[in-house]
């Protein structure tokens, strides 16, 4: 039993020197541990933070020479620079948006101004076409109108007439001797009618100076008022001028008279109431001619009885005034009014008028009778 017992102290003495051993090994061993540990933790601590503050760096780095800003630094003249690097990046970027601005400002600029030109372009496209199309209304009108015009190549017709100074209706008196006739050149113009439609109710007029006188158509029918179909003429009279010199003229006239004259007293003209008639009559005559310048020259048309020489009274009674007047003087146109100016004036019912200067010369210039020059 005591050896026994002996055994069991050794047997703890031997696992209590054991633990003690192991505790000690461990214990040195923890702080052999703990002071590397601790060693090796500063170390990776500072690389760590190194290596952290070298990332942040690279990247404000590149910020910075980004916007071209000097890394900032600690001393005193650096830190001086800061204002007037952030005044000068402040100004260029005042300047990147003034240039953003103009460039927009000029953008919307030519805009408008391609738009105002584009606008201006149209609108004159617009108006071309515009007067295109007024002009092509305007032609269509007139081509479907009439068109009245003096055809001056071919507008005289030089018709003669005969007028009678005087005319005696008593058979018992010698032809020769009852009338005398003086010869007249009729003056027309020839209207033409250029347009596609009739002209209606054509009226024509001859100015002299501020005067105006109707004047009529060669048709019997149609005298006063013509009808003009497109593409037709009518001739228009004017004026009929004496063919011949007046004072020749006069001389004949006044030989015919005092023949006249000399046959009604003679004895064989028997009727003595009528013998007093005509000496009456053949006085007159003697006190309307007195010399070559009673004898008209220019003379225009009565609206009744039509070419006659105004003044004598045809078949009246001797003591019945002539009542027949004109516009002109006793219906003849003084010399002296042809050298104003004068007009011939056509209107139409229809048709825009017209209106064509002429000159009336105060005698003939050709074989035809002709005293109208255009």
């Amino acid at each position: 039993m005591p050896f026994k017992y002996w055994e069991g102290v050794q047997k703890r003495l031997r696992k209590g020197l054991y633990g003690f051993t192991t505790i000690l090994i461990l214990s040195t061993s923890s702080i052999v541990l703990s002071y590397f540990i601790s060693s090796t933790g500063s170390s990776f601590a500072a690389n760590s933070t190194s290596n952290l503050l070298s990332s942040l760096i690279r990247p404000a780095k590149k910020v910075t020479s980004a916007i071209d800003v000097t890394r900032p630094s600690i001393n005193a003249t650096r830190l001086q620079q800061i204002p007037n690097s952030i005044a000068a990046n402040v100004e260029k970027i005042k300047s990147m948006i003034n240039a953003t601005a103009n460039d927009l400002r000029n953008s919307i600029k030519k805009t408008i101004s391609d738009t105002r030109n584009a606008l201006l372009d149209l609108g004159i496209k617009l108006a071309e076409i515009a007067s295109i199309i007024a002009a092509a209304i305007v032609v269509i009108s007139l081509i479907r109108r009439p068109w009245l015009g003096l055809d001056k190549m071919h507008s005289q017709l030089g018709k003669r007439v005969e007028l009678a100074a005087y005319d005696i209706d008593d058979i018992r008196i010698p032809f020769n001797l009852r009338t005398f006739k003086i010869s007249y050149k009729i003056n027309t113009v020839l209207v033409r009618n250029k347009g596609c439609k009739t002209a209606k109710n054509c009226k024509g007029m001859l100015n002299i100076g501020n005067e105006g006188v109707k004047v009529y158509w060669s048709a019997f029918d149609e005298r006063e008022c013509m009808t003009i179909n497109p593409h037709s003429t009518e001739y228009l009279d004017l004026f009929a001028i004496i063919e011949g010199e007046p004072s020749e003229i006069f001389k004949s006239l006044s030989e015919n008279i005092l023949k006249l004259k000399s046959y009604i007293n003679n004895e064989t003209f028997t009727d003595t109431p009528v013998r007093q008639d005509l000496n009456a009559r053949i006085e007159a005559l003697s006190n309307r001619y007195k010399s070559a310048e009673e004898i008209p020259r220019i003379i225009i048309q009565d609206a009744n009885e039509g070419w006659r020489i105004p003044g004598e009274q045809y078949s009246f009674p001797i003591n019945e005034a002539d009542t027949w007047q004109s516009i002109m003087v006793d219906g003849n146109i003084p010399i002296e009014r042809i050298k104003e100016s004068t007009k011939v004036t056509v209107t139409s019912e229809n048709a825009r008028k017209l209106q064509e200067p002429i000159t009336i010369l105060d005698r003939p210039f050709d074989v035809r009778g002709t005293a109208i020059r255009f």
